[in-house]
């Protein structure tokens, strides 16, 4: 009966989940950005929903919202088989779901099949010209491709359709950081998740990039505003470990001067942040 009430008051914020990494880390690890091929900043890795415990049935008032829950939350817990089983059973029931075309449109996106998901993405955007979670996952989409002109283009008019949603402007930040423009990213992740969380959101995207030395200024600054934000920590423990591992090579081949440093690669940590598409939790 417990673990029924949790899911049932997951349920009630169900549809605030559409758009799901990933981020930073992403979508996150969901089909959402999350997941998504790119690694997004994201808090550390949470344990993982407990599952319902009904089955679907005739009783339920409103199948099509049970079901949508259920293609969230299989998302959000990695398991994409199941996810596209129930967001199939919505557009069965509704085939003008946008929610769920945009659910099978990230699982598409995740899986590689970028033809399938723009066909999803334009049907939906057909539907709902002007809904700013459409704008996000065609965002998600051109990110996915490398596109990032198109993906800041799309943040961009998700964020003039919604502009008090947080999520938009996280999505927004996340893709002018990798687009190189991270003074507008810090304000854009600033106004999502406040400030200590945004500068660790640069961190991340920064280390991700191999830029380690930036990184670790954006993590200082990041635990000046909140010493007890976890994921700054620990993401700045690695990269000091990264740091210290990372030595220069002298090529001792014959005919080769033996004052040539050859750089060494950068490694990633062993226990990752989880990518993801979601705001770092703890709000501002």
């Amino acid at each position: 009966m417990v673990r029924s009430s949790r899911f049932a008051a997951w349920l009630v914020s169900a549809a605030s989940l559409a758009v799901v990494a990933s981020g930073c880390n992403t979508a996150p690890k969901t089909a959402s950005t999350g997941n998504l091929p790119q690694k997004t900043p994201a808090a550390a890795t949470k344990p993982a929903p407990e599952p319902p415990e009904f089955m679907f049935g005739k009783d339920l008032k409103d199948p099509v919202k049970v079901h949508l829950a259920y293609g969230t939350w299989h998302e959000q817990d990695g398991n994409l088989a199941e996810a596209r089983i129930s967001y199939d059973k919505v557009l069965q029931k509704n085939p003008k779901n946008v929610d769920a075309m945009m659910g099978l449109a990230r699982l598409d996106i995740a899986m590689g099949r970028l033809d399938d998901a723009e066909k999803r993405l334009a049907k939906a955007r057909k539907i709902a010209p002007k809904d700013s979670k459409v704008a996000v996952s065609y965002g998600q989409y051109f990110s996915a491709k490398g596109d990032w002109p198109r993906a800041l283009e799309y943040m961009k008019e998700a964020t003039e359709l919604a502009p008090y949603d947080t999520a938009c402007a996280y999505h927004l930040g996340y893709v002018q950081a990798k687009s190189g423009d991270l003074t507008s990213a810090l304000a854009s992740f600033t106004t999502a998740v406040g400030a200590a969380q945004a500068e660790y959101n640069l961190a991340y995207i920064m280390h991700e990039q191999g830029n380690l030395l930036q990184a670790e200024e954006h993590l200082h600054k990041s635990i000046a505003l909140k010493p007890d934000l976890a994921q700054a920590q620990t993401l700045l423990i690695t990269i000091r470990q990264q740091r210290s591992n990372t030595k220069p090579q002298v090529a001792q081949m014959q005919g080769t001067p033996s004052n040539r440093v050859q750089a060494a690669s950068y490694s990633e940590p062993s226990q990752p942040l989880r990518s993801a598409f979601d705001p770092v939790p703890g709000g501002r």
